[in-house]
C-alpha cells in the first residue's frame, strides 16, 4: 500500500458541482504533476466551510461521493478530504499549507485566481505563489473562467438547478449533472401506465433541480 504522504500535486478548493472552471484546474494539476513524476491530487473538505465562517452552507450541486467519483473521472487519482472543523478553520494560511506539506506529500500547488484560505481567509492566490516559491515548490494559478459573460461559478449553476435551466446547468458544468440518491418506496402509480418509476429520496443538503 503507498503511503498517504506520498508527494503529489495539490489543487486547492471544495469543488463542487467540479464545473468547467475546476476541470482546468485539475487540468493544470495533472500536466504540472506528469511533468514531475508525482501523483495528481485535489484538496477539498467533509463541510463547506461556510458552514462555519458564516453560520450556514449553500445547498450543495454534488454529494461527496458524486463530487469525488467526478474528480478521479478527471485524472485525479488522490482526494484528501479534510475535515472542516474549529481548529482547521483557525488555521493561518501559512500553517494550512504546512499542513499540507508536511501530512499529505504536498511537492506544488494549483489554484484558482480568485481562492481563499486560512483563518479568516487572508490567504489569496498571490500568498500561495510567494509561498510557494519560498519552498521553491511549483505553483500555477488558474483564472476564472467564463461562458459568454457570465463567469462559472458553482453558485450560478446552484440557481441555474433551483430554476431547473437543465441544459444550461449542462454547459456551465461541462458534464450532465450528476444526482445520487437512494431509491424509496412509492405510490406504484408508474407501473400501471405502463411506465415503472424510481422515487428517490436526496439529502437535505444537495440543490434538487426544480420539478
Amino acid at each position: 500500500k503507498e503511503p498517504m504522504n506520498k508527494r503529489k500535486i495539490l489543487a486547492l478548493g471544495f469543488f463542487d458541482g467540479v464545473h468547467r472552471g475546476h476541470s482546468a484546474l485539475l487540468k493544470a494539476c495533472r500536466g504540472l504533476a506528469d511533468s514531475l513524476g508525482v501523483t495528481a491530487g485535489a484538496v477539498t473538505f467533509d463541510i463547506h466551510p461556510m458552514s462555519l465562517t458564516k453560520g450556514h452552507s449553500p445547498l450543495l450541486i454534488n454529494t461527496p461521493a458524486d463530487r469525488d467519483a467526478l474528480m478521479q473521472e478527471q485524472g485525479i487519482h488522490e482526494i484528501v478530504t479534510l475535515a472542516f472543523d474549529e481548529q482547521l478553520r483557525c488555521l493561518s494560511w501559512q500553517d494550512f499549507l504546512r499542513l499540507l506539506m508536511e501530512k499529505h506529500g504536498a511537492a506544488g500547488f494549483v489554484c484558482g485566481s480568485d481562492f481563499r484560505f486560512g483563518y479568516l481567509g487572508e490567504g489569496s492566490a498571490m500568498c500561495l505563489l510567494q509561498f510557494a516559491k519560498a519552498h521553491d515548490l511549483p505553483c500555477v494559478i488558474v483564472p476564472r473562467l467564463s461562458l459568454g459573460s457570465t463567469v462559472i461559478s458553482s453558485s450560478h449553476i446552484r440557481s441555474l438547478l433551483k430554476d431547473g435551466s437543465m441544459e444550461e446547468a449542462n454547459r456551465f458544468l461541462g458534464h450532465p449533472h450528476r444526482l445520487t440518491g437512494k431509491v424509496i418506496p412509492g405510490q406504484h402509480l408508474g407501473r400501471t401506465l405502463g411506465t415503472p418509476t424510481a422515487n428517490l429520496a436526496f439529502p437535505d443538503t444537495l440543490a434538487i433541480p426544480r420539478f
